[in-house]
């Protein structure tokens, strides 16, 4: 499998690595619709399978319990306790077991996946002491504000505020380009709306996080060429969320319009004008 890309070139995560990303993720919906918990999610227990195309499986269901009838949790002397530095803090210290301890363990290894095998807790041997005093570092995926959001949310020492398996399942990190750029589409529209109304609160809101989204003025992370084009028929200001979905929105609906080295520059559509409009670099 030597031909299998990881990464892009700017450092996110491939389409073929998110599918196998979704592929583990998929496999804990169906577990956890049949009312079993795995109880051991790590990387090892994780295969990687080519048949027709490339693909990933859970296996060793050697510890998992099947929660019967009405149950939501294991009793406290469930035997088996998983393996050390993937365990959600309740199985550390012998709470409540549930669906929410695969994941916890999920959300380790979808960070392991992302981050060329490093630990949202740390080295081998100090990792359960961390993860029960929730001493989680993130900032290898900061750059990536979809993946900060799902391994916050997997990893809250709160087990009833992680999300479900079938809600990771739909989170934007595992967007399609496609269906990242009809959202951010249908929220310019949304804005349009919005806009004509007087001290908009969500208008207002959606501004308010403009220079953690943006990073800085959008102009500055594009061509010359590009930002002559846009300013042909309007004005921007550059610092200015509901502008920059504007110019997306404009430009992907009037794509074919497009000079033809604004096209080349762009990409295709989908994937080249949502790789475009992608920032930031990680490397192993």
């Amino acid at each position: 499998m030597h031909d299998v890309h990881l990464w892009k070139p700017n450092g996110y995560p491939s389409p073929i690595l998110l599918k196998l990303m979704r592929d583990i993720v998929s496999g804990l919906v169906h577990l956890h619709e049949l009312g079993i918990i795995h109880r051991d999610l790590k990387p090892h227990n994780v295969l990687i399978v080519k048949e027709k195309s490339i693909c990933g499986k859970l296996s060793d269901m050697g510890i998992s319990r099947r929660l019967v009838g009405d149950m939501l949790s294991l009793g406290l002397h469930a035997t088996g306790s998983g393996s050390s530095g993937w365990q959600a803090p309740e199985q550390l210290l012998h709470g409540r077991q549930t669906r929410a301890i695969d994941l916890f363990s999920l959300g380790c290894v979808l960070f392991f996946c992302m981050t060329c095998g490093r630990h949202p807790f740390g080295d081998h041997l100090e990792r359960d002491v961390n993860v029960v005093k929730n001493r989680v570092n993130l900032f290898l995926v900061r750059h990536i504000p979809e993946a900060f959001d799902l391994f916050s949310r997997l990893l809250n020492p709160n087990p009833e505020l992680r999300p479900r398996a079938v809600d990771v399942l739909h989170h934007p990190l595992f967007w399609d380009s496609e269906v990242r750029m009809s959202f951010l589409r249908d929220t310019s529209d949304r804005v349009e709306l919005e806009d004509r109304e007087c001290d908009s609160v969500l208008l207002r809101e959606l501004e308010s996080k403009g220079s953690v989204a943006l990073g800085g003025k959008w102009d500055e992370k594009m061509e010359p060429e590009f930002i002559n084009n846009i300013g042909r028929y309007r004005r921007y200001k550059y610092n200015g969320v509901r502008d920059l979905l504007r110019v997306i929105r404009n430009k992907l609906n009037h794509y074919r319009e497009l000079p033809k080295e604004i096209q080349e520059l762009l990409g295709g559509v989908p994937e080249g004008f949502n790789d475009y409009l992608g920032v930031g670099s990680r490397s192993c």
